[in-house]
């Protein structure tokens, strides 16, 4: 499986705001519309109830909720499409009860590892990681994530959530894939050396 991870950020790493603009948004819609899943952590859910669609660019991705609690509000936007739902053994479902598939796996945290295994034998290929700071921080420090994408805004906020919540066991070490300039937006497009 190839694991992206993509997001936007202010000069000073924070990922919490708005800092995409149109043709950042387009390049998002076009990245989801050709990745199988898009994963991200429930408080990502639970802060901007996003959709998680292509917006029309493409085809929907499968979307994967990291949720241990299963916190995610019954009617959170995303039930609109396909959605899996990662939670903790013996957690109690009763929110997503005819709206996703649950996997669960780990005792007291998801088991990123074993969802991106099952994920994998439902077909996934490319999955997309857009948030937050924690589940970022785990996916990078279990080794499974191939390429980073990040969105550069030209903003220093100095406050909020970071790309990486957590600190990392080794450091993550990147080779620059591509830049692209879009308008007053830098993308930095880097794959994970391993």
């Amino acid at each position: 499986m190839h694991v992206i991870v993509n997001c936007a950020m202010s000069l000073d790493g924070r990922i919490e705001g708005k800092f995409s603009n149109d043709k950042d948004w387009k390049r998002v819609y076009e990245l989801r519309a050709e990745c199988d899943a898009v994963m991200v952590g429930i408080n990502t859910i639970l802060k901007d109830n996003s959709g998680l669609t292509s917006h029309g660019v493409g085809k929907n991705p499968l979307i994967v909720v990291v949720d241990s609690k299963c916190r995610i509000p019954s009617d959170a936007r995303v039930f609109e499409g396909n959605v899996v739902v990662g939670v903790c053994e013996g957690v109690k479902t009763d929110a997503v009860w005819n709206k996703a598939k649950v996997i669960a796996c780990g005792k007291k945290q998801v088991d990123l590892k074993v969802l991106v295994e099952e994920l994998a034998l439902m077909g996934v290929e490319k999955l997309m990681v857009e948030g937050g700071g924690m589940l970022i921080a785990s996916m990078l420090d279990l080794g499974l994530v191939d390429q980073v994408n990040v969105a550069v805004a030209p903003v220093i906020l100095g406050r909020g959530i970071k790309l990486v919540e957590d600190e990392l066991k080794l450091p993550v070490n990147l080779k620059l894939k591509d830049i692209l300039e879009l308008d007053e937006i830098v993308v930095l497009e880097y794959v994970v050396l391993k």
